[in-house]
């Protein structure tokens, strides 16, 4: 009888029988693999979400993750967020998860989703993401304007975005011969 797991199940069933660490990277390809499909292959915005999304889960890169001692959830920790994300998800017969929670992001800088945000704030990362090439200036943006998190951790973000950034930039092979 052949095997008819979605990606998900798959990678859900997966990550009960690894380490966290093992888990943790798994699904941070995961969010990375998502991120790229929405938003493009941009490694310096891509390496500044995940630098954001590594803060905000704690590491985990787990979609359902819950905030301690708080009301945010998820991979940007919905707070404010979270009633317009829960009614875009019924509007558009989506079940949570990571593609639906990267979605909603995007839709909130791109789409029809610009009102939670608010269109200049909008327009402002659409700028920002258009022409910032600095990592670390996307990942402030990021910070400042679409999450606008109570303890920002802003340096916890610039050292883990710079952590992606290093590993997601592209290599010049000609350097690596001279």
């Amino acid at each position: 009888m052949a095997d008819n797991k979605t990606p998900k199940d798959f990678i859900s069933g997966r990550t009960q029988q690894l380490s966290d660490r093992e888990a943790n990277n798994l699904r941070m390809r995961h969010v990375a693999s998502t991120l790229e499909q929405y938003f493009g292959s941009n490694p310096a915005l891509i390496s500044a979400m995940l630098g954001n999304i590594d803060v905000e889960t704690g590491g985990t890169f787990d979609y359902k993750q819950k905030q301690d001692g708080g009301n945010g959830y998820g991979l940007f920790q919905f707070d404010f967020h979270k009633p317009h994300y829960n009614k875009y998800l019924k509007e558009n017969d989506l079940k949570d998860s990571v593609d639906s929670q990267v979605r909603y992001t995007f839709e909130n800088i791109y789409g029809n989703q610009q009102k939670v945000l608010g269109e200049g704030n909008a327009e402002k990362l659409r700028e920002s993401f258009k022409n910032k090439t600095n990592p670390i200036d996307l990942s402030d943006d990021i910070m400042g304007i679409f999450l606008n998190p109570g303890k920002p951790h802003a340096d916890r973000r610039r050292k883990s975005t710079t952590k992606y950034s290093e590993a997601l930039a592209p290599i010049d092979l000609g350097t690596l011969y001279r």
